[in-house]
């Protein structure tokens, strides 16, 4: 009998070690999904005189690279997203975000992807960063 013992408890560590090694590749998976995330991150340069980014009829579109808007402006600036759905019309966020400067800010989340979309600055300032979506 205690053979048995013996052996089912082979067998348990076992599947324990195995259960673990399985789950260590998805939490590696996540991760790397976030840095492809930022790794595919745009410039954007908005020149002082308008409040949006892109300007006129331009627009950003949301990636599978991100679930979510990003920006990392170089400097502080107050942000909102404004969406141009495939049924037509725009609508914008009712209130806008702090950005701070050289920090990653999620300014939307759960977005589709092929979502339409352009910045929406609370200022007419300069401003240039990076953006993800």
């Amino acid at each position: 009998m205690s053979i048995r013992k013996t052996m089912t408890a082979c067998l348990f560590s076992a599947v324990l070690v195995g259960g673990a090694l399985a789950v260590a590749p998805a939490a590696s998976a996540n991760e790397s999904g976030a840095l492809s995330c930022y790794g595919s991150a745009k410039s954007y340069s908005k020149p002082a005189g308008n409040r949006w980014y892109p300007a006129g009829s331009s627009y950003l579109t949301a990636t599978s690279n991100c679930n979510d808007i990003n920006i990392k402006p170089n400097t502080t600036t107050s942000i909102a997203v404004c969406f141009l759905p495939s049924s037509g019309g725009e609508y914008c966020q009712s209130s806008f975000k702090t950005a701070p400067a050289g920090q990653w800010t999620v300014v939307a989340t759960d977005v589709r992807d092929g979502t339409h979309f352009y910045f929406d600055f609370s200022s007419t300032t300069a401003n240039s960063g990076v953006w993800a979506a």
